[in-house]
C-alpha cells in the first residue's frame, strides 16, 4: 500500500518543491497538500497533477488536524517573511503602533504556528515521520550573545515543541534549510549585492573563506524530504546543494554575467543605521552569528549530506552554478 505525504503549505515555496520532486522522483508515495485557497490558480494546478489538495490553515489547529489524519508522514514549515510582512505586525511597528523590533512578533506567531503543527500531528495514531524545516537557535547556541536572531530562534523553539511531545517522540526530523540560492536574485540588495559603475560589487558581513550552505530550493528541497524519510527518526541535516565561500560563489556569479566585481567583508553593524524596525539588526546578528558559530552554531546533532549518504541515504543535490545559470539576472546585467 502505497504511503501518504502531507505537504503543509504546499503552494508555497518549499512545499511545492517537495511535491514536485516526490512526483518525479517517488511515485510510491500518496500527495496531500494543504492550502488556506484550495480554489487559488497555484492549489488547481496541483489538483489537476494528482494531488489531494485540502483546506487548512498553520493558524487554525483544527483544519490542521484534519488534514494530517491518515498520514504515514507530515512535511511542514513556515514562512517568516510572510509573517513579518503582515499589516497587524509590519504595517504597525512601521506606523508607530507596535515598539521595534518586529521580528519580536513574527516570532510568536510562527512559534505558534509551529506548535499547532506538532499538535496537529500528534493526534494521528499511524504517524512514522514529521520533517520539520528548521534552523539552529541563535541565542542558545551563542550562549546568549545574540538575542535578536527571530527567525532562526522561531524554528528551533518549535523544533523543541515538537519532541517534547510524548506521541512524536522518535519521529521528528529536522531539516535545516540553507541559504535561498533564490534570495540572491530576489533580495539582492539584503546581500550586500548591487552594481556599481558597470561592475558588481557584494559587501557581505561573512568571512570571504566562511563556507555558506546554499540550497536550490526548486530543484533540492525534496531529496533531503525524502532522505529524512528513510532515515532514522531525530535526524538533523543541513539542506545544502553545495557549500560555497564568498569567493567561490562570487566567481561563478561574475563568470556568468562576464562581469568585473569585488567581494568586500563589511563589519556586521555597518548594516543596521536608517532602520525604524530592527529588522535589519535581527538580520545583522545573524550574520554574526554564522561567522562565530557557523551556520549549524556548531550544534553536534547536525549532520551534513554526505555525512547522511555515508549512513547510507541517499540526497542527490543540485550544483549552485546551474542554479545561477538558469536564473534571470538583467536587474544586474552589466554591459
Amino acid at each position: 500500500m502505497s504511503k501518504l505525504l502531507v505537504v503543509v503549505s504546499a503552494t508555497g515555496n518549499q512545499g511545492a518543491a517537495a511535491i514536485k520532486y516526490f512526483q518525479q522522483h517517488v511515485p510510491s508515495y500518496k500527495l496531500r497538500g494543504t492550502t488556506r485557497n484550495p480554489s487559488s490558480d497555484a492549489a488547481v494546478a496541483l489538483a489537476k497533477s494528482g494531488v489531494e489538495v485540502v483546506q487548512a490553515d498553520t493558524n487554525d489547529v483544527d483544519s490542521l488536524k484534519a488534514a494530517f489524519q491518515g498520514a504515514d508522514a507530515v512535511f511542514a514549515y513556515t514562512t517568516f517573511s510572510g509573517i513579518l510582512q503582515t499589516p497587524e505586525i509590519m504595517g504597525k511597528v512601521m506606523a508607530g503602533k507596535l515598539p521595534p523590533p518586529v521580528g519580536q512578533y513574527a516570532f510568536d506567531v510562527e512559534v505558534q504556528q509551529g506548535k499547532n503543527m506538532a499538535d496537529a500531528a500528534a493526534t494521528v495514531p499511524g504517524l512514522e515521520r514529521l520533517v520539520w524545516s528548521s534552523l539552529s537557535g541563535v541565542k542558545k547556541w551563542s550562549k546568549g550573545k545574540y538575542t535578536q536572531g527571530f527567525h532562526f530562534d522561531s524554528e528551533e523553539v518549535v523544533r523543541e515543541y515538537m519532541n517534547s511531545l510524548a506521541p512524536l517522540e522518535g519521529k521528528v526530523s529536522c531539516l535545516q534549510m540553507g541559504a535561498f540560492a533564490d534570495n540572491m536574485i530576489n533580495m539582492p540588495e539584503r546581500f550586500g549585492l548591487t552594481k556599481v559603475d558597470g561592475q558588481l560589487r557584494w559587501a557581505y558581513p561573512i568571512g570571504e573563506s566562511i563556507n555558506t550552505p546554499w540550497i536550490d530550493v526548486e530543484r533540492d528541497t525534496g531529496a533531503f524530504v525524502k532522505a529524512l524519510l528513510d532515515a532514522p527518526g531525530g535526524t538533523q541535516v543541513v539542506g545544502a546543494s553545495e557549500y560555497l565561500n564568498g569567493s567561490e560563489y562570487f566567481k561563478l556569479l561574475c563568470d556568468h554575467l562576464g562581469a568585473k566585481g569585488t567581494y568586500t567583508e563589511v563589519p556586521f553593524d555597518s548594516m543596521v543605521s536608517d532602520d525604524p524596525t530592527g529588522f535589519k539588526l535581527e538580520i545583522a546578528q545573524v550574520y554574526a552569528f554564522v561567522n562565530e558559530f557557523g551556520y549549524d552554531g556548531g550544534d553536534p546533532e547536525v549532520v551534513t549530506a554526505d555525512e547522511l549518504e555515508k549512513r547510507g541515504y541517499k540526497v542527490p543535490r543540485s550544483k549552485i552554478a546551474d542554479h545561477i545559470k538558469r536564473s534571470n539576472w538583467s536587474h544586474l546585467a552589466v554591459a
